[in-house]
Protein backbone atom coordinates (compact mmCIF):
# COMPACT_ATOMS: atom_id res chain seq x y z
CA UNK A 1 0.00 0.00 0.00
CA UNK A 2 0.92 3.65 -0.97
CA UNK A 3 2.26 5.35 2.25
CA UNK A 4 0.83 9.03 3.19
CA UNK A 5 3.91 10.89 1.55
CA UNK A 6 3.75 8.97 -1.65
CA UNK A 7 0.51 9.83 -2.33
CA UNK A 8 0.93 12.98 -1.79
CA UNK A 9 3.89 13.09 -4.02
CA UNK A 10 1.73 11.54 -6.54
CA UNK A 11 -0.82 13.96 -6.24
CA UNK A 12 1.35 16.39 -6.44
CA UNK A 13 2.59 15.70 -9.96
CA UNK A 14 -0.48 15.21 -11.37
CA UNK A 15 -1.79 18.61 -10.28
CA UNK A 16 1.65 20.04 -11.99
CA UNK A 17 0.72 18.39 -15.27
CA UNK A 18 -3.12 19.52 -15.43
CA UNK A 19 -1.24 23.31 -14.18
CA UNK A 20 1.23 22.94 -16.94
CA UNK A 21 -1.36 22.60 -19.88
CA UNK A 22 -4.62 24.79 -18.19
CA UNK A 23 -2.85 28.08 -17.32
CA UNK A 24 -0.30 29.05 -19.81
CA UNK A 25 -0.82 32.23 -21.06
CA UNK A 26 -2.99 33.20 -18.02
CA UNK A 27 -1.88 36.67 -16.31
CA UNK A 28 -3.22 35.80 -13.04
CA UNK A 29 -3.48 32.54 -11.23
CA UNK A 30 -6.96 30.87 -10.96
CA UNK A 31 -8.12 28.32 -8.69
CA UNK A 32 -8.38 24.60 -9.83
CA UNK A 33 -10.88 21.98 -8.35
CA UNK A 34 -9.28 18.26 -7.77
CA UNK A 35 -12.18 16.19 -6.73
CA UNK A 36 -11.48 12.85 -4.93
CA UNK A 37 -14.02 10.33 -3.68
CA UNK A 38 -13.78 7.08 -2.05
CA UNK A 39 -16.22 4.63 -0.45
CA UNK A 40 -16.71 3.16 2.97
CA UNK A 41 -17.75 -0.09 3.93
CA UNK A 42 -21.49 0.59 3.35
CA UNK A 43 -21.25 1.44 -0.21
CA UNK A 44 -22.57 -1.34 -2.45
CA UNK A 45 -20.16 -2.62 -5.60
CA UNK A 46 -19.99 -0.14 -8.20
CA UNK A 47 -20.62 2.53 -6.87
CA UNK A 48 -17.42 4.48 -6.74
CA UNK A 49 -17.42 4.02 -10.95
CA UNK A 50 -21.01 5.44 -10.78
CA UNK A 51 -20.30 8.01 -8.57
CA UNK A 52 -17.23 8.94 -11.29
CA UNK A 53 -19.65 8.87 -14.53
CA UNK A 54 -21.73 11.14 -12.40
CA UNK A 55 -18.85 13.53 -10.99
CA UNK A 56 -17.29 14.38 -14.51
CA UNK A 57 -19.77 16.68 -15.26
CA UNK A 58 -20.34 18.90 -12.15
CA UNK A 59 -17.34 21.04 -13.23
CA UNK A 60 -14.01 19.67 -11.42
CA UNK A 61 -10.63 19.91 -13.48
CA UNK A 62 -9.96 16.34 -12.35
CA UNK A 63 -11.98 13.72 -10.58
CA UNK A 64 -10.62 10.76 -9.19
CA UNK A 65 -11.90 7.64 -7.48
CA UNK A 66 -9.53 5.89 -4.59
CA UNK A 67 -9.55 2.97 -2.37
CA UNK A 68 -8.47 3.90 0.86
CA UNK A 69 -9.16 2.37 4.27
CA UNK A 70 -9.37 6.12 5.53
CA UNK A 71 -11.22 7.92 3.35
CA UNK A 72 -11.96 11.19 4.70
CA UNK A 73 -14.55 14.19 3.57
CA UNK A 74 -12.23 17.29 3.96
CA UNK A 75 -10.86 19.86 1.94
CA UNK A 76 -7.40 21.44 1.09
CA UNK A 77 -5.93 24.65 -0.56
CA UNK A 78 -2.98 25.06 -1.65
CA UNK A 79 -1.12 28.09 -3.47
CA UNK A 80 1.03 27.16 -6.28
CA UNK A 81 2.94 29.60 -8.70
CA UNK A 82 0.33 29.85 -11.03
CA UNK A 83 -2.88 28.68 -9.22
CA UNK A 84 -4.48 27.61 -6.20
CA UNK A 85 -5.09 23.79 -5.88
CA UNK A 86 -8.65 23.37 -3.97
CA UNK A 87 -8.66 19.28 -3.03
CA UNK A 88 -12.19 17.98 -2.43
CA UNK A 89 -12.04 14.85 -0.31
CA UNK A 90 -15.56 13.11 -0.22
CA UNK A 91 -16.97 9.77 0.85
CA UNK A 92 -19.32 7.91 -0.35
CA UNK A 93 -21.99 6.40 2.43
CA UNK A 94 -24.74 3.65 1.16
CA UNK A 95 -26.32 6.05 -1.51
CA UNK A 96 -24.95 9.04 -0.77
CA UNK A 97 -21.48 11.45 -1.32
CA UNK A 98 -20.70 13.32 1.79
CA UNK A 99 -18.70 16.37 0.49
CA UNK A 100 -17.53 19.56 2.48
CA UNK A 101 -20.74 21.47 3.21
CA UNK A 102 -23.51 18.89 2.62
CA UNK A 103 -24.70 14.88 2.07
CA UNK A 104 -25.38 14.38 -1.84
CA UNK A 105 -27.45 11.49 -4.04
CA UNK A 106 -26.46 10.33 -7.47
CA UNK A 107 -28.89 12.62 -8.89
CA UNK A 108 -27.84 16.11 -7.52
CA UNK A 109 -25.66 16.78 -9.94
CA UNK A 110 -26.66 20.30 -9.86
CA UNK A 111 -25.91 20.77 -6.24
CA UNK A 112 -22.55 19.92 -5.89
CA UNK A 113 -22.27 21.62 -9.21
CA UNK A 114 -22.89 24.64 -7.27
CA UNK A 115 -20.46 24.02 -4.39
CA UNK A 116 -17.85 23.64 -6.77
CA UNK A 117 -18.67 26.69 -8.27
CA UNK A 118 -18.94 28.47 -4.98
CA UNK A 119 -15.32 27.09 -4.22
CA UNK A 120 -13.85 28.47 -7.52
CA UNK A 121 -15.39 31.30 -7.57
CA UNK A 122 -14.49 32.38 -3.54
CA UNK A 123 -12.15 30.15 -2.94
CA UNK A 124 -12.00 27.71 0.35
CA UNK A 125 -11.65 30.07 3.28
CA UNK A 126 -15.02 32.03 2.02
CA UNK A 127 -17.02 29.23 0.39
CA UNK A 128 -17.22 27.02 3.31
CA UNK A 129 -17.27 29.85 6.27
CA UNK A 130 -20.82 30.68 7.82
CA UNK A 131 -22.45 34.09 6.52
CA UNK A 132 -23.30 36.49 9.39
CA UNK A 133 -25.24 39.88 8.80
CA UNK A 134 -25.08 41.10 5.08
CA UNK A 135 -24.55 37.72 3.34
CA UNK A 136 -20.51 38.56 4.75
CA UNK A 137 -18.14 36.33 6.73
CA UNK A 138 -16.68 36.64 9.74
CA UNK A 139 -13.49 38.05 8.87
CA UNK A 140 -15.29 40.58 6.39
CA UNK A 141 -17.48 41.86 8.77
CA UNK A 142 -14.22 43.18 10.38
CA UNK A 143 -12.78 44.55 7.67
CA UNK A 144 -15.69 46.66 6.55
CA UNK A 145 -16.16 47.58 10.51
CA UNK A 146 -11.95 48.38 10.73
CA UNK A 147 -13.20 50.67 7.78
CA UNK A 148 -15.94 52.53 9.05
CA UNK A 149 -14.63 52.89 11.82
CA UNK A 150 -12.45 55.62 10.89
CA UNK A 151 -13.08 59.18 12.46
CA UNK A 152 -14.78 61.72 10.96
CA UNK A 153 -12.24 64.64 11.05
CA UNK A 154 -14.36 67.50 9.35
CA UNK A 155 -17.22 69.65 10.40
CA UNK A 156 -20.14 68.23 8.97
CA UNK A 157 -23.29 70.50 9.84
CA UNK A 158 -24.68 73.23 7.13
CA UNK A 159 -22.83 71.27 4.59
CA UNK A 160 -24.55 69.60 1.28
CA UNK A 161 -25.09 66.17 1.81
CA UNK A 162 -23.83 65.14 -1.13
CA UNK A 163 -20.33 66.60 -1.01
CA UNK A 164 -20.55 65.17 2.73
CA UNK A 165 -21.48 61.65 1.53
CA UNK A 166 -18.65 62.24 -1.19
CA UNK A 167 -16.09 62.85 1.35
CA UNK A 168 -17.24 59.80 3.70
CA UNK A 169 -17.02 57.53 0.61
CA UNK A 170 -13.37 58.43 0.03
CA UNK A 171 -12.75 58.42 3.68
CA UNK A 172 -13.87 54.79 3.99
CA UNK A 173 -12.18 53.65 0.81
CA UNK A 174 -14.47 50.35 -0.49
CA UNK A 175 -16.38 50.17 -3.71
CA UNK A 176 -19.88 52.36 -3.60
CA UNK A 177 -22.38 51.52 -6.02
CA UNK A 178 -25.22 54.14 -6.10
CA UNK A 179 -28.48 53.48 -7.88
CA UNK A 180 -30.78 56.12 -10.29
CA UNK A 181 -32.70 57.50 -6.72
CA UNK A 182 -29.29 57.21 -4.74
CA UNK A 183 -27.59 59.40 -7.50
CA UNK A 184 -30.91 61.93 -7.06
CA UNK A 185 -30.46 62.11 -3.69
CA UNK A 186 -27.24 63.00 -3.31
CA UNK A 187 -27.26 65.87 -6.31
CA UNK A 188 -29.68 67.75 -4.48
CA UNK A 189 -29.48 70.60 -2.54
CA UNK A 190 -30.54 68.80 0.88
CA UNK A 191 -27.73 70.22 3.70
CA UNK A 192 -26.79 67.91 6.65
CA UNK A 193 -28.28 69.57 10.08
CA UNK A 194 -26.20 67.31 12.69
CA UNK A 195 -22.88 67.99 13.23
CA UNK A 196 -20.95 64.58 13.42
CA UNK A 197 -17.26 65.67 13.78
CA UNK A 198 -15.33 63.03 15.73
CA UNK A 199 -17.98 60.18 14.77
CA UNK A 200 -17.26 57.32 12.85
CA UNK A 201 -17.37 57.39 9.48
CA UNK A 202 -20.12 54.35 9.18
CA UNK A 203 -22.35 56.06 11.95
CA UNK A 204 -21.81 59.07 9.99
CA UNK A 205 -22.77 58.04 6.70
CA UNK A 206 -25.60 56.48 7.58
CA UNK A 207 -27.22 59.18 9.78
CA UNK A 208 -26.24 61.89 6.37
CA UNK A 209 -28.02 59.07 3.88
CA UNK A 210 -30.91 58.86 5.85
CA UNK A 211 -32.85 62.24 5.65
CA UNK A 212 -31.95 61.82 1.72
CA UNK A 213 -34.10 58.57 2.09
CA UNK A 214 -30.91 56.68 1.36
CA UNK A 215 -29.96 53.20 3.35
CA UNK A 216 -26.36 51.74 3.02
CA UNK A 217 -26.43 48.58 2.22
CA UNK A 218 -22.87 46.56 2.37
CA UNK A 219 -23.30 43.08 -0.25
CA UNK A 220 -20.73 41.03 -1.87
CA UNK A 221 -21.89 38.49 -4.76
CA UNK A 222 -20.26 34.93 -5.54
CA UNK A 223 -16.71 35.73 -6.89
CA UNK A 224 -16.89 39.59 -6.58
CA UNK A 225 -15.12 41.80 -4.31
CA UNK A 226 -17.58 43.38 -1.16
CA UNK A 227 -19.47 46.68 -2.41
CA UNK A 228 -21.29 48.83 -0.35
CA UNK A 229 -24.83 49.96 -2.12
CA UNK A 230 -26.28 53.03 -1.31
CA UNK A 231 -30.37 52.63 -2.04
CA UNK A 232 -33.90 53.97 -1.63
CA UNK A 233 -34.76 53.14 1.52
CA UNK A 234 -37.88 50.97 0.44
CA UNK A 235 -35.67 48.73 -1.41
CA UNK A 236 -32.94 48.23 1.02
CA UNK A 237 -33.64 44.84 2.54
CA UNK A 238 -30.88 45.21 5.58
CA UNK A 239 -29.13 48.10 6.40
CA UNK A 240 -26.12 49.32 7.87
CA UNK A 241 -27.44 50.97 11.25
CA UNK A 242 -27.30 54.75 12.88
CA UNK A 243 -25.07 53.18 15.96
CA UNK A 244 -25.14 50.29 17.79
CA UNK A 245 -26.73 49.26 21.15
CA UNK A 246 -24.55 49.79 24.47
CA UNK A 247 -22.37 47.56 26.03
CA UNK A 248 -22.23 49.12 29.01
CA UNK A 249 -24.15 50.99 31.37
CA UNK A 250 -25.38 54.23 30.45
CA UNK A 251 -23.69 56.19 32.60
CA UNK A 252 -20.61 54.24 32.15
CA UNK A 253 -20.81 55.36 28.12
CA UNK A 254 -21.84 58.65 28.48
CA UNK A 255 -21.17 60.05 32.16
CA UNK A 256 -21.47 63.81 30.71
CA UNK A 257 -25.59 63.32 30.17
CA UNK A 258 -25.72 62.16 33.90
CA UNK A 259 -24.47 65.70 35.38
CA UNK A 260 -26.99 67.65 37.01
CA UNK A 261 -27.54 71.21 36.14
CA UNK A 262 -29.82 74.14 37.35
CA UNK A 263 -32.69 75.41 34.41
CA UNK A 264 -35.19 78.17 34.23
CA UNK A 265 -36.41 77.59 30.17
CA UNK A 266 -39.89 79.00 29.59
CA UNK A 267 -40.96 79.09 26.21
CA UNK A 268 -38.16 78.64 24.32
CA UNK A 269 -37.79 76.43 20.86
CA UNK A 270 -37.15 72.91 21.66
CA UNK A 271 -34.03 72.87 18.61
CA UNK A 272 -32.36 75.89 20.79
CA UNK A 273 -33.09 73.93 24.03
CA UNK A 274 -31.37 70.59 22.23
CA UNK A 275 -28.38 72.57 21.11
CA UNK A 276 -27.88 74.24 24.03
CA UNK A 277 -27.74 71.15 25.74
CA UNK A 278 -25.42 69.21 23.47
CA UNK A 279 -22.90 71.91 23.94
CA UNK A 280 -23.09 71.50 27.39
CA UNK A 281 -22.57 67.48 27.34
CA UNK A 282 -19.95 67.26 24.38
CA UNK A 283 -22.22 64.49 23.01
CA UNK A 284 -23.68 64.65 19.36
CA UNK A 285 -27.23 64.83 19.23
CA UNK A 286 -28.00 63.07 16.03
CA UNK A 287 -31.78 63.38 14.96
CA UNK A 288 -34.05 61.10 12.89
CA UNK A 289 -35.27 63.89 10.67
CA UNK A 290 -37.28 61.07 8.48
CA UNK A 291 -39.63 60.41 10.75
CA UNK A 292 -39.84 63.74 12.28
CA UNK A 293 -40.98 65.44 8.78
CA UNK A 294 -43.19 62.18 8.66
CA UNK A 295 -45.26 63.17 11.82
CA UNK A 296 -44.93 66.94 10.96
CA UNK A 297 -42.46 68.15 13.77
CA UNK A 298 -40.86 71.02 13.05
CA UNK A 299 -38.50 71.58 16.79
CA UNK A 300 -37.79 75.04 15.64
CA UNK A 301 -41.82 75.80 16.23
CA UNK A 302 -42.10 73.31 19.29
CA UNK A 303 -42.25 75.18 22.18
CA UNK A 304 -40.47 73.55 25.76
CA UNK A 305 -40.32 74.68 29.47
CA UNK A 306 -37.73 73.58 31.89
CA UNK A 307 -37.96 74.55 35.39
CA UNK A 308 -35.71 72.15 38.36
CA UNK A 309 -33.33 73.67 40.63
CA UNK A 310 -31.25 69.89 39.88
CA UNK A 311 -31.89 67.75 36.94
CA UNK A 312 -29.30 65.48 35.03
CA UNK A 313 -28.62 66.92 31.47
CA UNK A 314 -30.94 63.68 30.14
CA UNK A 315 -33.56 63.68 31.92
CA UNK A 316 -33.61 67.62 31.04
CA UNK A 317 -33.98 66.40 27.26
CA UNK A 318 -35.91 63.53 27.80
CA UNK A 319 -38.70 66.13 29.93
CA UNK A 320 -37.96 68.33 26.98
CA UNK A 321 -39.03 66.10 23.94
CA UNK A 322 -42.33 64.84 25.66
CA UNK A 323 -43.17 68.08 25.33
CA UNK A 324 -43.35 67.74 21.64
CA UNK A 325 -47.05 66.29 19.93
CA UNK A 326 -46.83 63.80 19.03
CA UNK A 327 -44.03 62.97 21.58
CA UNK A 328 -40.07 62.42 20.77
CA UNK A 329 -37.60 60.13 22.68
CA UNK A 330 -34.07 59.50 23.21
CA UNK A 331 -31.43 56.92 22.92
CA UNK A 332 -27.97 56.51 23.98
CA UNK A 333 -26.05 55.13 21.41
CA UNK A 334 -22.95 54.20 20.46
CA UNK A 335 -20.14 54.70 16.93
CA UNK A 336 -18.39 52.07 15.56
CA UNK A 337 -15.85 53.06 17.96
CA UNK A 338 -17.72 52.84 21.04
CA UNK A 339 -18.39 56.46 21.18
CA UNK A 340 -21.74 57.36 22.82
CA UNK A 341 -23.81 59.71 20.62
CA UNK A 342 -28.30 60.73 21.45
CA UNK A 343 -30.10 59.43 18.84
CA UNK A 344 -33.51 61.02 19.03
CA UNK A 345 -36.59 59.96 17.20
CA UNK A 346 -40.11 59.06 18.14
CA UNK A 347 -41.97 56.02 18.24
Amino acid sequence: MLDRSRVVGILLITLMSILATEVRGQSSPRRVIYLEISADARARVGAQQQWLEMLQGVGADRVVSRTLRDGRVGIEETDMTNATVIKVSGVIAGNRLKLPGGSFSIRDKAGIRELLTRLRDDGAQVAMAEKKAFGLTSEQLVTLHGRFSQTVEFETKGRKAGDVTAELIKKIGVPFVLDSSARAAVNGNELVSDELKGLSTGTALAAVVRPLGLVIEPKREQGKQLEVQLRDTRQGKENWPIGWPLERVPVAVAPTLFEKIPLEIRNFPLSAVLNAIEKKSGVNFLIDYNTLARKDIDLATTKVTLVDEKVALLVAVSNALKQSKPRLSCEIRMDENAKPFLWITSK
